[in-house]
């Protein structure tokens, strides 16, 4: 039986890590553009703004996540 390595652990944890933000995005962003069709807005004001808050959540989430693993 293999042994334990938490060092590769870690390593798979953050692996996916592009692909999560890449979905996260695409929802953030069909979700803005669904809004911006329902409101009947000109511009793509929140597809921007959903967009923005879901890097700036993911960013937040990846900070506290790798300052939790640090300890």
């Amino acid at each position: 039986m293999a042994k334990y390595d938490l060092k590769s652990n870690k390593i798979l944890k953050y692996s996916g890590l592009a692909t999560q933000l890449f979905v996260s995005m695409g929802l953030a962003a069909w979700f803005g553009g669904f809004l911006d069709r329902k409101f009947q807005l000109e511009k793509p004001i929140l597809t921007a703004l959903c967009s923005m808050f879901m890097l700036i959540a993911f960013m937040v989430w990846l900070n506290y996540d790798l300052k939790r693993i640090d300890k």
